[in-house]
């Protein structure tokens, strides 16, 4: 059931922000049965690519332009400027719309200068413009007063199955787990294709199985249950043989002397780091 369903009038959407993020948002908003009325951006470019492919009837360059009947505005813009775009809004000109940031590191304090009626509106996940993300089974965290959660809860449910509350503190703590096991795995990745071996078929898809293999696993029974490798092993052989592999790498053969203590604080790593 989408959210057309459940209310007698439709919801009516602005979005401020014309990045990766909005890129997704939006069609899952329509899905949802909310109307996107209009989208602020001010790359023309981008108002216009968005305005066509989701058929959304008017565009602006800065909030000045947000026209007046509108329910919610989804700031979908960087952390950096969320403030100064939220002060640029006064709610109390605006009875009955509320203001909604998106972020994951955000406070929602940051957008009290507006007034009371705003929100945060988090799904969390790795947004592209050049494919559509489906919000149906993405974690969506919410954040605001009792009025604003009677408006963005139905909404969000309507969205995704896996919809949150969760206050700013927590929302943080929520948002640098998702660096460390998103950005920082990504970082491994990255370090794993400078030291492949020199062959001319091979790339970092090699790794494809066994990637896709071990993170079914954590997700099946958990990562504590399914730590791996030398290192949970005490293999002090092959630890000292990767160890001398990367000595011409020294910051990664660092790293892994580092991460290896890590999974296993008994290993003595003395000359090895």
């Amino acid at each position: 059931m989408n959210i057309r369903e459940m209310s007698d009038s439709t919801i009516k959407v602005a979005i401020v922000g014309a990045g990766n993020m909005a890129w997704s948002l939006i069609p899952s908003l329509q899905q949802a049965g909310t109307e996107v009325v209009q989208l602020i951006s001010r790359n023309e470019e981008r108002r216009q690519t968005f305005a066509q492919t989701y058929g959304i009837p008017q565009v602006g360059e800065t909030p000045r332009d947000l026209i007046a009947d509108l329910d919610l505005i989804f700031l979908t813009v960087p952390d950096g400027v969320l403030s100064g775009l939220a002060a640029g809004i006064a709610l109390d000109d605006r009875p009955g719309t509320i203001l909604l940031h998106t972020s994951g590191s955000s406070p929602l304090s940051l957008l009290a200068g507006s007034g009371d009626a705003i929100g945060v509106f988090y799904p969390m996940q790795i947004f592209t413009q050049s494919r559509v993300t489906p919000f149906a089974h993405l974690p969506i965290f919410l954040e605001g007063n009792a009025s604003v959660m009677r408006k963005i809860d139905p909404l969000a449910k309507a969205m995704s199955d896996r919809v949150y509350f969760l206050n700013s503190y927590d929302r943080l703590r929520l948002h640098m787990g998702a660096v460390m096991a998103c950005n920082f795995s990504n970082l491994l990745f990255r370090l794993t294709s400078q030291v492949l071996p020199p062959h001319p078929d091979l790339d970092f898809s090699v790794y494809e199985p066994l990637v896709r293999e071990h993170i079914d696993k954590v997700f099946a029974f958990g990562p504590k249950n399914t730590q791996t490798g030398p290192a949970i092993r005490g293999d002090m052989d092959t630890i000292s043989q990767h160890m001398q592999l990367l000595s011409d790498h020294p910051n990664i053969q660092k790293l892994y002397g580092e991460l290896s203590q890590m999974i296993n604080p008994d290993l003595n790593l003395d000359g090895h780091i």
